[in-house]
């Protein structure tokens, strides 16, 4: 007689509990009778999804009713159990296996290492992400272990099945593969625990738990196994479990893909770098790299770059790879269907954000919910599943393969023009952002204020760390914008960007950045906007570019564009900018002029901030003439000036003393007073700290060691050249220039005529 499936007694139960005939839900979901009874009777076990979606309408199952629905229609039916002895279900070890030495040794030291006394052996929990090889690295593991001999129990517990099973079915299943042990079910599981132990008491086992759905499945399990070798898999991390020993897999290293391949595909002896772009576009996915190496292993016509080219075409990745039984997408599905709707649409949705990682705020707006908490939730589900990998702090990273499959996911649910809408949201939501983000270092702007889509920020720090670590996002938010023409957009979030870029200035994409602004400024006809925007781009060109020729034609087109607008302050800009661009070029005369030109225009304007950075300037054209005392008069009552003014703290104030006290520094030098050069450089040091900006932190100390060394101060310059290499890190291209300064003081120590020391400058 046919038993009903898990599917048909939940449908029978639900047509009964809404007092519900046959003939009657027939006639309201438009499935007929026969239909109906063979599902309910088992007769039917695999319905077609038209069918279950019919059935769900017709009974008016609400949101969470309709998920448990479908879910029990999709679930596969239950693996028969172990019935005839040990190793009757178990896995083969794969003879090619390649990589995780490094999670293997952790493992074997787990299972298999040297315990203290008053402990007893953990169990191994292994989770990871679908297709990523949680049960092949199990079994890899244990077959490496079992030196002992010890025979080894094998059970899949079917996680994915809607009716999961029971603890003391696994034990009896557990019970059935120990040699001569009794056949007879146990009757409840404190007779299973005694039957267990006197059974491994004699004839010690090692035990696989494969592909477990929660951890009320396994907590009596791994309670009767205490201190017996055991391995968990599970697509969950299982978190709630005490006392077990946790590996979470991930990718495999680029290294071990490559070996990988190099296995399944003997004819790609030398294509390394092929095969390592092929590992790539597999996201380092161990089935992913198995069902490509066998496509082109059992296709001798193909070649490698045959399937790269088929790879490339991001859309097709996931329908090509597949071999045989074996499918990624498969894989995905399972852990994609234990999602609940709403998780699984916000699974869906954050397909559409791009790059390496983002940040639960931008899974909000990319989903519409102004309740963060339950998208970290739900995030956090995700993340427990192995859709997500949580990369530390509230981001998360969306491998490509799991973009892939959600994006394919979301057309099938939406159109293209609510996608096309929601990534204009999501679009306007990354640059509203950075203008509120910005608004903490412009003064003209008020970080607090509303009224614009995106986020805003507790302070300047929270503000400055979104800026940077959310580049990778508005980034390409910002080019989309300009592309498509919303111009009043991109000046506006330039011009709340000018005096953070005067700090980050090491980004590297300020001069493509404010290109687009000018540009953008150009195109609204507006010459006041024009004039601000090419003033930003001709400071991209002298600090980021070094372009110093072009930034001087930029900033003439700039003082153009505010002469049209009869803007005096930036009239002024642009003349400080083409004085500036002059000075680096050792055009004095022309740097004179604009500097003078400059003070004029921010007097007139009452500009104070170009004011003061003018009036650095003009110190500095004098110091480069030899003129190093009126340089010194001039830039120290500048300084004493800026930091007696009430925004003495402000980022244009900061920004002004920083400059001035890298003229002073030089100056000092240059005239012999070597102790007021230490004085200011301590001072500049201290600014650049205030600033969080490392780059000008060891410009300032390469100018206050030169001042220690000239004034015989040799452990202070070594002292401060050890902070440097600190701060600069392995590898550092500027290392050298430290390292040389601290070696060669060393050597020749500080004579009391110190002009053949080491100059670090």
């Amino acid at each position: 007689m046919t038993e009903p499936s898990p599917f048909g007694l939940l449908l029978r139960s639900l047509r009964v509990g809404h007092d519900l005939t046959l003939e009657a839900l027939a006639a309201q979901s438009g499935v007929s009778v026969r239909t109906i009874g063979d599902l309910e009777r088992g007769a039917s076990s695999s319905p077609q999804s038209r069918t279950v979606d019919a059935l769900a309408d017709g009974l008016g199952l609400d949101a969470a009713e309709r998920h448990a629905f479908l879910r029990a229609a999709r679930a596969r039916p239950r693996a028969a159990l172990a019935t005839d002895g040990p190793g009757a279900i178990s896995p083969h070890r794969v003879f090619d296996f390649s990589g995780r030495d490094a999670e293997i040794d952790e493992a074997l030291e787990i299972l298999y290492g040297p315990l203290a006394s008053d402990t007893q052996r953990p169990a191994l929990i292994i989770s990871g992400a679908p297709g990523i090889g949680k049960t092949t690295v199990a079994i890899e593991i244990l077959e490496r272990g079992r030196s002992s001999g010890h025979p080894a129990v094998f059970l899949g517990l079917d996680g994915f099945s809607s009716s999961p099973l029971s603890p003391l079915q696994v034990m009896t299943a557990m019970l059935r593969q120990l040699p001569g042990a009794e056949q007879k079910p146990p009757a409840d599981l404190g007779e299973a625990r005694a039957r267990w132990r006197a059974a491994v008491e004699t004839a010690p086992v090692t035990v696989l738990l494969d592909n477990v759905a929660n951890e009320a499945q396994i907590r009596p399990i791994l309670s009767i196994c205490a201190g017996d070798v055991v391995v968990v898999t599970s697509r969950r991390s299982l978190a709630g479990l005490e006392g077990v020993r946790r590996l979470r897999l991930g990718p495999l290293r680029r290294e071990e893909s490559t070996a990988f391949l190099h296995r399944l595909i003997p004819q790609a002896a030398s294509r390394d770098d092929a095969l390592g772009e092929v590992a790539g576009l597999c996201d380092d996915i161990p089935l992913a790299l198995r069902v490509v190496g066998n496509r082109i292993a059992s296709r001798p016509a193909w070649t490698v770059d045959d399937l790269l080219g088929r790879l490339r075409t991001s859309e097709d990745r996931l329908r090509l790879l597949v071999a045989g039984d074996l499918a990624v997408e498969a894989a995905i599905s399972l852990s994609y269907d234990e999602l609940d709707p709403r998780t699984a649409a916000l699974f869906r949705w954050i397909s559409l954000i791009d790059g390496r990682t983002f940040g639960a705020h931008l899974a909000a707006a990319a989903v519409r919910s102004s309740d963060l908490a339950e998208v970290e939730s739900r995030l956090d589900d995700l993340t427990d599943l192995g859709m997500l990998e949580a990369r530390g702090g509230d981001r998360y990273r969306l491998h490509d393969l799991m973009r892939l499959f959600g994006r394919s996911k979301l057309r099938a649910s939406v159109g293209p023009d609510e996608i096309a809408r929601r990534g204009d949201h999501i679009r306007s939501w990354l640059l509203g952002t950075l203008e509120r983000a910005g608004a903490w270092y412009e003064p003209q702007r008020e970080p607090t204020a509303l009224g614009r889509t995106g986020r805003g920020f507790v302070d300047a720090e929270a503000a400055a760390e979104w800026i940077r670590t959310e580049a990778e996002h508005w980034w390409p938010a910002y080019t989309e914008a300009a592309e498509v023409g919303e111009d009043e957009t991109v000046c506006d979030v330039a011009d709340a960007l000018h005096w953070y870029s005067d700090i980050w200035m090491t980004w590297g994409n300020w001069h493509r950045f404010y290109s687009l602004a000018a540009s953008a400024a150009q195109s609204l006809g507006d010459p006041l906007k024009e004039a601000a925007q090419l003033g930003y781009l001709a400071w991209a060109e002298i600090v980021e570019v070094g372009d110093r020729e072009k930034a001087v034609i930029t900033a003439r087109t700039a003082l153009a564009a505010a002469l049209r607008a009869g803007d005096s302050a930036q009239k002024g800009w642009a003349q400080y900018y083409i004085g500036w661009a002059s000075w680096t070029l050792d055009r004095l005369v022309d740097a004179d002029a604009a500097a003078v030109a400059a003070i004029d225009e921010f007097s007139a304007a009452h500009e104070t901030t170009g004011l003061e950075n003018a009036q650095v300037l003009s110190s500095m054209i004098k110091g480069k003439r030899g003129q190093f005392l009126e340089s010194i008069a001039a830039t120290e009552a500048t300084l004493a000036r800026v930091r007696s003014a009430e925004t003495t703290d402000s980022i244009t104030s900061i920004v002004t003393q920083y400059a001035a006290c890298l003229d002073l520094i030089d100056a000092y030098v240059a005239v012999g007073r070597f102790e007021d050069a230490i004085r200011i450089g301590e001072l500049g040091i201290a600014i650049a700290r205030a600033l969080k900006d490392d780059t000008r932190v060891l410009l300032m100390m390469r100018r206050h060691i030169r001042a220690l060394i000239h004034a015989g101060e040799g452990e202070a310059a070594i002292a401060e050249a050890d902070e440097a290499l600190r701060l600069l890190g392995p590898g550092s291209s500027e290392a050298f220039i430290f390292a040389r300064v601290r070696r060669e003081v060393s050597l020749i120590g500080m004579p009391e005529s110190s002009g053949s020391a080491p100059d670090p400058v």
